[in-house]
């Protein structure tokens, strides 16, 4: 498994909570996250593609004349997806408190 920004899981995080369009998931993770995480167009849209193509979220047009732009929904099957990324997440986050647990001892060459 990789612990990298799962930016998928984002994604659906964001549409989890109602349809979409690119700028908005992006500025939404952006504040939820007070500002550590920055979604780039470049990371963006390829991993919205990628869902779509998984049948994980469903896109379509908002908008009229000049004004149209895409807007993105989660499906059931994103729902799952998005449970299960974030019941590994939850493990990875415990292990790595874990580690980071100063708590438990101090090492010798910080005394």
């Amino acid at each position: 498994m990789r612990y990298q920004t799962d930016i998928k899981a984002l994604v659906l995080s964001v549409l989890a909570q109602g349809p979409n369009h690119g700028y908005g998931i992006a500025k939404t993770v952006r504040e939820r996250s007070d500002g550590v995480l920055k979604l780039g167009e470049g990371q963006l849209y390829p991993a919205l593609h990628a869902l779509e193509e998984a049948g994980l979220v469903t896109s379509g047009w908002e908008g009229d004349g000049d004004q149209k732009r895409r807007t993105y929904s989660i499906t059931s099957s994103g729902l799952l997806e998005l449970k299960a990324r974030t019941a590994r997440w939850g493990a990875f986050a415990e292990g790595v408190g874990k580690v980071f647990d100063l708590s438990a001892a101090e090492p010798e060459a910080c005394r």
